[in-house]
């Protein structure tokens, strides 16, 4: 069995994610649910960063910029959804920013969807 990334991290960031969930329902956007998981971190004393912008390069070029919704610790990459479901196109999304971010831990949560979805996203250490 392959050993857990950050499992305790983890563990204390899902608490955080169902807190939130369990206050504010799943009826607001993507952003409302951002503010309300930074307001915990700072509460818990977990060390983050709020809309990480970051940059793709080619060949000396920048192709494009992004915005990570939240960086915990420098480790754990959170995008956060407020959708139907989860889609393949988001976690294709989380992969991007997983690579682009060297990261090795992402995860994918839909506030939207009941019970909350959290997906776990490890980043391949093959391309």
């Amino acid at each position: 069995m392959a050993e857990l990334v950050y499992p305790e991290l983890s563990y204390k960031l899902n608490g955080i994610f169902f807190k939130v969930q369990n206050k504010l329902g799943t009826k607001f956007q993507e952003k409302h649910y951002v503010k309300a998981i930074c307001s915990l971190l700072k509460e818990f004393e977990i060390p983050f960063k709020a809309e990480c912008p970051f940059k793709v390069e080619f060949n000396g070029e920048v192709l494009g910029s992004f915005k990570a919704d939240l960086i915990i610790d420098g480790k754990i990459l959170i995008e956060t959804k407020a959708t139907d479901r989860l889609m393949v196109d988001h976690k294709k999304q989380l992969i991007r920013y997983l690579d682009a971010l060297d990261l090795p831990l992402g995860l994918l949560i839909n506030f939207r969807a009941r019970p909350l979805q959290i997906m776990r996203v490890i980043k391949s250490k093959t391309h």
